[in-house]
């Protein structure tokens, strides 16, 4: 299966598909070559042939003449072929009137006899430059092939005709047979291999040696996605490939200084709302302080300005969790900073922080509960930073909660840690408001309708739990409860 996946991944590969189209077109080129070859040396072989026995016709004419103009078809004619025959049996000798006409057929069949033979080839092979092969009509056969001819006059009144010799060339031949028979075809087929061989073996280097630099500049591309932003290529060619790598250089370097740019631009906005949080406080706590001292001074009976005081008290109160939120906010932004893992019991935390919010709880006749299997293993985590995650988790269960409701903190095992989730029975969210729940400052339509909450809570839950590498799930539904749900790694596993 291992070696299925590197062959696989091996085709998709540029290299090996270049290769393959090289040595596919190569072959192919080879088998053409080839076949080409094998017809021109039958071709060859018939323009030889009819070169060195161009004349034949015009010798054996000398011979033939006297008896002609007896007859075309006389017995001294036909016993002067026989003899011409007898000598070279592998010719076909006819005579042929003007006009093509087989009048006389010099062989044993007698085949041929009244054919008419068309004489254009005969006109082009008895010209004075003649391009050879030249190929007619066989008498005694259904296909062309190479002849010799020679004017003739026939009869006793010297009517024109041809002398008309067929050379009965054969010379087409197999591959397999020129391997076996001709130590030329042999040669020139080894070395063509050779050369084959050859051809194929530096393409596939040549283009080894281009690809390879393809893939470096894919792999530095792949590492720069991967957050090497430091990656560069390296390149002293001027060519597609080189100007590709210059122009990635150029890329990376400007998304590179973007980023260290965008990194200052969020270091000072961290900055800035981690000072104004801190600004707030002074002010905030005056601000209380001379509201706790005008509720002192305050005349019990003063309802009208003690309700104006209340009014006062809760918004310094809202504005006093705005900025520890924004402070915390600021804080968990830090992606730089490293988190202090520590082993811990996630059981003793929960305990702790439904302690916490007990008594807000009691007051507003609501359950609260933590549920958690025996013998949970520790969890390794930033303790501080998951202690406000869940104190976030359910203040929120809380403030969703009518009284008379349940809110339950539950902790169980999830391979390979601990799952905990935050379960309430309250108003719950609207299917379309759970993707956006966790976004900085966004607050649902409860949360507005009741003046509670602003849009940070669940955002930096999200955030922290980001950093520990897991993410908050949230299940709801409008009217049945909210649960929200994450998982932590245990102290054993790490």
């Amino acid at each position: 299966m291992k070696l299925l996946r590197v062959l696989r991944r091996t085709y998709r590969s540029l290299y090996a598909r270049i290769a393959l189209i090289y040595l596919a077109s190569l072959i192919a080129m080879s088998l053409a070559t080839a076949w080409i070859a094998v017809g021109q040396f039958d071709q060859l072989g018939r323009e030889w042939l009819q070169r060195s026995q161009l004349d034949l016709a015009k010798n054996l004419a000398t011979v033939m003449q006297t008896p002609l103009e007896q007859g075309a078809d006389s017995a001294a004619a036909h016993r002067a072929a026989e003899r011409i025959m007898s000598i070279n049996p592998a010719l076909s000798v006819f005579t042929l009137d003007e006009h093509g006409l087989v009048v006389a057929a010099y062989n044993a069949r007698g085949c041929g006899l009244g054919a008419n033979i068309d004489t254009a080839p005969i006109h082009q092979l008895l010209s004075s430059t003649p391009m050879l092969p030249v190929y007619a009509q066989m008498p005694c056969r259904d296909n062309d092939n190479v002849f010799s001819a020679a004017r003739v006059t026939l009869g006793a009144d010297h009517a024109p005709g041809y002398l008309y010799v067929s050379l009965e060339a054969d010379t087409h031949m197999s591959m397999v047979g020129m391997w076996q028979t001709s130590s030329i075809s042999r040669s020139l087929v080894i070395a063509g291999s050779v050369a084959l061989a050859l051809a194929s073996g530096v393409g596939l280097l040549l283009f080894a040696l281009l690809t390879r630099r393809f893939s470096r500049l894919t792999r530095a591309v792949q590492r720069f996605a991967a957050g090497d932003y430091a990656q560069r290529i390296e390149s002293s060619m001027d060519d597609e490939i080189g100007r590709a790598g210059y122009a990635f250089n150029d890329m990376a370097a400007t998304i590179e200084a973007q980023l260290d740019a965008l990194s200052e631009n969020d270091r000072q906005r961290r900055e800035m709302i981690a000072n104004l949080s801190h600004e707030f406080r002074t002010p905030l706590t005056s601000l209380r302080g001379y509201a706790q001292q005008l509720g002192n001074d305050m005349s019990p009976t003063d309802l009208k300005h003690r309700e104006q005081l209340s009014a006062i008290f809760a918004n310094v109160d809202r504005l006093t969790r705005l900025a520890n939120q924004l402070s915390l906010l600021a804080r968990v932004d830090v992606s730089d900073r490293p988190l202090n893992r520590e082993p811990f019991s996630i059981h003793e935390l929960a305990n702790d922080i439904v302690g916490k919010f007990r008594p807000r709880a009691e007051a507003a006749s609501i359950s609260l509960v933590v549920t958690s299997e025996a013998g949970l293993a520790l969890v390794s985590a930033d303790l501080e930073l998951i202690d406000r995650a869940l104190t976030n988790l359910v203040d929120n269960a809380l403030s969703a909660t009518n009284a008379g409701g349940d809110v339950t903190l539950s902790i169980s095992r999830e391979s390979p840690g601990l799952q905990i989730c935050v379960t309430d029975t309250g108003i719950g969210l609207a299917k379309e408001e759970i993707p956006l729940i966790t976004q900085r400052f966004y607050r649902t339509a409860g949360s507005r309708g009741r003046g509670e909450g602003n849009g940070l809570g669940l955002a930096i839950v999200a955030e922290i739990l980001r950093r520990h590498d897991t993410r908050l799930v949230i299940d709801s539904q409008r009217g049945e409860g909210t649960r929200c749900r994450f998982t932590l790694s245990s102290a054993e596993s790490i």
